[in-house]
């Protein structure tokens, strides 16, 4: 049996790598992989999560990623996957000294995103992110448009898996939700100004838990998206597997989820937009890239096995 060494991040709560620090070894182990992740939750505290992931206790959590590696046997026809490339951070050095042969990664962002976390330092950040990518047999990426901003040669484009939530079946007491984090890289707070001038109002809700989030979707008529940046686009499958029409730029990932009929490409659009979805005459999209999503566990193992025999 062959036996990947799995590299999460740090399982935020209420991100998506929460949920990722399990399915991901669950849907290697169904494929016929022996997996060992690396790192444990024991010890694990809920937090008022104000960044992506609490700094402290992700450095802590790098850590015992590092002891439990350095502790491990490895074998020649180990495969190491690491969940994020940009996390953990320091493994980037780590894997030069100890490797595998066969070692894959996924891609979410990189600091070359505008208005990133790693924006005051981003451009000799993603000089490390370049090297370091050159390290792995393939990296997976979230969508045709990331692949073509990172410009690295070993990118495969799988989009991403479905949430692994039960959708939500609410009434519509909502006319216009937006979830995204109060930051300049996710909310246009000037666009969307606009839109409480010309709506009433953008009902923003504080989630605790993935239940509250997908209840409040579905509540909801209509999705707000104005992100400056974005890599692929999960508000956007989620608010439509809970009934919620979004409406997002004609830019970035968007249009490979998208039918152009969501999208907008300035104010006024995005008003008109808004007007027809509330009075009806938008229904619930479908996702352009479903079926991508549905396969994605099958298309990344099938790439790690290609590129492993490619390489014999």
């Amino acid at each position: 049996m062959r036996r990947i060494i799995f590299i999460p991040q740090y399982p935020s709560k209420m991100r998506y790598q929460e949920w990722w620090y399990y399915k991901l070894p669950e849907e290697f182990s169904k494929r016929g992989y022996e997996v060992v992740t690396l790192a444990s939750l024991d010890g694990h505290v809920e937090y008022d999560m104000k960044l992506f992931s609490p700094i402290e206790t992700s450095i802590q959590f790098e850590i015992q990623q590092i002891h439990d590696f350095l502790n491990l046997d490895l074998y020649d026809d180990d495969i190491l996957f690491l969940s994020d490339i940009s996390f953990p951070g320091f493994f980037t050095n780590v894997l030069y000294h100890k490797r595998c042969k066969n070692m894959f990664a996924f891609c979410h962002a990189t600091s070359l995103n505008r208005y990133d976390y790693f924006e005051s330092c981003r451009n000799s950040k993603f000089l490390v992110e370049t090297g370091f990518s050159k390290m792995f047999n393939k990296v997976f990426v979230g969508s045709e448009y990331h692949k073509k901003k990172l410009g690295w040669n070993n990118t495969v484009v799988t989009y991403l898996p479905f949430p692994p939530f039960e959708p939500k079946k609410e009434n519509k007491t909502v006319d216009i939700i937006s979830v995204a984090r109060p930051s300049i890289q996710k909310r246009d707070d000037l666009l969307e100004s606009f839109v409480e001038k010309r709506f009433g109002g953008i009902f923003r809700p504080v989630c605790s838990s993935w239940n509250d989030y997908f209840r409040y979707l579905s509540m909801s008529k209509v999705l707000l998206v104005t992100a400056n940046e974005d890599t692929f686009g999960y508000q956007i499958t989620d608010a439509i597997l809970n009934d919620c029409i979004p409406i997002a730029r004609n830019d970035f990932a968007y249009p490979e989820i998208l039918p152009e009929t969501y999208l907008y490409s300035d104010t006024a659009e995005l008003l008109l937009k808004l007007d027809l979805a509330l009075n009806g005459h938008l229904p619930v999209p479908e996702i352009k890239c479903k079926t991508q999503m549905e396969h994605f566990y099958d298309n990344i193992v099938e790439e790690i096995e290609n590129a492993i025999q490619n390489i014999q």
